[in-house]
């Protein structure tokens, strides 16, 4: 009977090791937040899974670290929330990296170089420019909590402007500029030239606006983990694996 106890407790305290190793985190499951409407960046298949270049850039990413990833679809204006909250461990979704951002989190190096521009429909036979859209009375529609959003609100001068159209996810936004609903969509130039690919009957008007990049986000106080995403990165570019990524899904 003496023995069986002895046993007995042995196996438990090796459950509650090993326990302990899991609530630890080292069998953690990251959650990568996104949102999922930004093709080429990040869109869902016909199965409903996220794919896109972000996601074979983290994935690659994760697996140079031996971490399992899980990517969350998430309302972009949500996503530095979700991380500050521990909702969320990383963050990939062709984020710009800026001055108010890096306040609430901590971005890696840059990934990708991008920039703004006007999409119009094909038919559109008004003459305008970036100046002239206030004159014009014209309806603008931007993706909520995005680079776009921000040139929106200093377009109009505020963010509740009746002619700045916010909506949580893009493809709304061109949705309705080819319904004729909004006049043109601020949005960045890969994105813009994906979904008039894809959508046709629009167009890109002039030439783009801004010069951003993108970077990974983690919580401000995550520093081990974004050493780790850095040295990741780097030997990404250098072995020719981001080529092949941004090949695949830029064709260029």
């Amino acid at each position: 009977m003496k023995r069986s106890v002895v046993l007995l407790t042995v196996l438990l305290l090796c459950v509650a090791a090993f326990s302990g190793c899991i609530k630890s985190g080292d069998n953690k499951v990251l959650k990568v937040g996104t949102e999922a409407t930004f093709p080429p960046f990040e869109t869902t298949d016909e199965n409903e899974n996220i794919v896109g270049f972000d996601v074979d850039l983290i994935t690659a990413i994760a697996e140079d670290n031996g971490w399992e990833i899980e990517m969350v679809h998430l309302p972009f204006d949500s996503l530095i929330e979700s991380l500050q909250t521990d909702k969320l461990d990383i963050v990939i979704a062709a984020m710009t990296i800026d001055e108010e951002r890096s306040e609430k989190v901590l971005f890696s190096t840059p990934y990708f170089d991008a920039s703004q521009v006007m999409v119009i429909r094909e038919d559109e036979e008004r003459e305008f420019g970036l100046d002239d859209i206030v004159e014009q009375n014209l309806l603008v529609a931007v993706q909520m909590g995005t680079t776009g959003s921000y040139e929106g609100e200093a377009i109009f001068g505020s963010e509740d402007h009746p002619n700045l159209r916010q909506y949580k996810r893009v493809n709304e936004a061109f949705m309705d500029l080819k319904n004729g609903r909004v006049d043109l969509v601020i949005i960045d130039e890969p994105v813009a030239k994906n979904y008039i690919a894809h959508l046709g009957g629009m167009k890109i008007l002039g030439e783009p606006f801004t010069n951003e990049q993108y970077g990974i986000a983690v919580k401000k106080t995550n520093t081990d983990m974004m050493e780790k995403i850095n040295a990741s990165l780097a030997k990404i570019k250098d072995s020719g694996k981001y080529d092949e990524i941004f090949e695949k899904w830029f064709g260029e």
